[in-house]
């Protein structure tokens, strides 16, 4: 279907010699003209208003961004505590009703067992 493919890049890309007036005028650019070093420049008074305003209000943003992701975490801490409080008290009820059950059934076998001795 086609030629050996790295034939044709080769000749394709094959390094060619600059042209004599592209090395002229890179020449004359280069010994010729030297951009004089940029001074800093002064923003306009209306414009570092502006700059300052801008970057306060970026500051105060993210001020108040951590502040907000700071209390959701609170209220999240706040209702998983809650959350486990709430579990323990019912952990506690249903331990107490146990130990109840508990009690009467020693209680009752220890007075059917007093009864027995006695009319023995």
């Amino acid at each position: 279907m086609s030629k050996d493919i790295e034939s044709e890049m080769r000749a394709a890309l094959r390094p060619l010699a600059p042209s004599e007036e592209f090395s002229q005028k890179l020449v004359a650019n280069v010994t010729g003209r030297h951009p004089a070093p940029l001074e800093p420049r002064r923003l306009a008074p209306r414009r570092r208003s502006l700059a300052w305003w801008l970057s306060a209000s970026l500051a105060a943003s993210v001020v108040l961004v951590v502040g907000v992701h700071q209390h959701l975490e609170q209220q999240r801490l706040q209702q998983s505590g809650l959350e486990a409080r709430r579990e323990v008290l019912q952990a506690l009820r249903v331990t107490s009703q146990k130990l109840n059950l508990a009690f009467e059934a020693v209680k009752s076998q220890s007075t059917s067992l007093t009864d027995d001795q006695s009319g023995a």
